[in-house]
C-alpha cells in the first residue's frame, strides 16, 4: 500500500524526491523477501550434511545483499538528480502536478513508517530479553560463581536491525520529499529543492547502508570479539575446574555470533577419559551462551609458547618442536 501511494504521488508530480523515496520502498520489498528467506533458512538448520557448521551466516549475507541493492539504486537516483539540477536550469512544467493530496500522502507514510520502526525496536528488545532470560535459566553448576554478576555481550538479531533501519530510512526520505513538495506547493520557483532533496535522501541511504554493509563484512571475515567477552570466557574457564589452567582464549565472529577457541592445560597424570569429559563439559557450558555459535576446547599437558596453527604451516619449525618435545618427554619418563 505504501509503495502504491508513493507510485501515485510520483506519477502525479514527477518529483525526484518522491522518486528517491519510491525506489527505497520498492527495494524495501525486495530486501524484506531476501531477509525473510535468509532468516528462515539460517534458523531451520543449525547443522546438516550441506552446512556442517550451521547456516547462521546466511543472515549477514542477506543484509549485505540488501545493502548493495540499496546503494546501487540510490546512486542512480543521485546521478539523475544531479543531472537535473546542473543541466536543466529551467524546470518547465515537470512539477505542475504537485497537489495537497500528494503532499499529505507522503506525510501519512512518515507516520506509518515511524510506527513500524517502533514495532521493530520492541521486537528486537524482546529478542534480547528472551535470550538473556534463557541464558540465566540454563546456566548449570558454574553459574553460582562470580561470573553470575557480570553482563554478557548482547547480540542483536541482524534481520530485525536491518528492518528497523529500512523503516528509519523510509521515514527520513519521505520527510525530505514532503518538505520539497511543500516548498514547490508554495512557489514553483523553489523547484530546485526537489533534486536537492533527492540528492540528500540518496546520500543518506548510501551512507547508512555502507555502514551496515561494513559491519556485516567484519562479522563474516572473523573480526575479534570484544575484550569484555574474551575476559568473561577466560574467567569462566579458569573457575570451571581447579585442575585446569587456561593457556589461550580466542573468540571471533562466525557470522552474527562468535566462535570460541580454548587451549587449556591439565596435569600430566590426568587420565584421558577425565580430560575428555572435562573438556566436553566446558564446551557445553560455553556453547550454552547465546552469543556463542561454537566452542572448541583443546587440552594439553603443558603450555606452548607459540601458535600451533602457525607452526603447522612451517615444516622445519614443526620438526624442530617435535624433537624438543620428545627429549622433554624422555626426561619426564626417567
Amino acid at each position: 500500500i505504501i509503495t502504491i501511494a508513493k507510485l501515485i504521488a510520483y506519477v502525479r508530480t514527477l518529483s525526484l524526491s518522491v522518486l528517491a523515496a519510491l525506489v527505497d520502498s520498492v527495494l524495501d520489498i525486495a530486501s524484506q523477501l531476501v531477509l525473510n528467506y535468509t532468516e528462515r533458512h539460517s534458523s531451520m538448520q543449525r547443522s546438516s550434511a550441506f552446512y556442517p557448521a550451521g547456516a547462521s551466516r546466511l543472515e549477514p549475507i542477506g543484509v549485505l545483499t540488501c545493502a548493495a541493492l540499496m546503494g546501487m539504486a540510490s546512486f542512480e537516483v543521485l546521478k539523475e538528480s544531479a543531472e537535473t539540477l546542473f543541466y536543466h536550469s529551467e524546470k518547465g512544467t515537470a512539477l505542475d502536478g504537485v497537489n495537497l493530496a500528494s503532499f499529505w500522502s507522503m506525510v501519512a507514510i512518515i507516520f506509518v513508517k515511524l510506527g513500524l520502526l517502533v514495532l521493530c525496536q520492541r521486537a528486537d528488545h524482546n529478542y534480547l530479553r528472551d535470550h538473556d532470560d534463557s541464558q540465566a535459566g540454563g546456566g548449570g553448576q558454574n553459574n553460582n560463581n562470580k561470573m553470575s554478576g557480570r553482563q554478557s555481550v548482547r547480540v542483536a538479531d541482524p534481520t530485525l536491525e536491518a528492518l528497523a533501519q529500512d523503516h528509519w530510512n523510509d521515514a527520513l526520505s519521505n520527510g525530505v520529499a514532503a518538505v520539497a513538495l511543500c516548498f514547490v506547493l508554495i512557489d514553483d520557483r523553489w523547484w530546485f529543492l526537489d533534486p536537492i532533496g533527492a540528492i540528500i535522501i540518496s546520500i543518506y541511504i548510501i551512507h547508512s547502508w555502507y555502514a551496515t554493509g561494513k559491519e556485516q563484512i567484519e562479522q563474516l571475515t572473523g573480526k575479534a570479539a570484544p575484550e569484555e567477552l574474551i575476559e568473561e570466557l577466560q574467567e569462566l574457564a579458569s573457575h570451571f575446574d581447579e585442575r585446569l589452567i587456561v593457556d589461550v582464549c580466542r573468540a571471533y565472529h562466525f557470522g552474527p555470533k562468535f566462535l570460541v577457541e580454548l587451549e587449556i592445560v591439565m596435569p600430566r597424570e590426568t587420565l584421558l577419559f577425565e580430560s575428555h569429559d572435562l573438556g566436553m563439559d566446558l564446551q557445553y557450558e560455553i556453547e550454552s551462551r547465546d552469543e556463542v555459535e561454537r566452542c572448541f576446547v583443546h587440552i594439553d599437558y603443558e603450555r606452548r609458547p607459540y601458535d600451533e596453527h602457525v607452526v603447522s604451516k612451517v615444516p622445519e619449525l614443526r620438526e624442530k618442536l617435535r624433537a624438543s618435545a620428545k627429549k622433554l618427554n624422555m626426561a619426564h619418563s626417567v
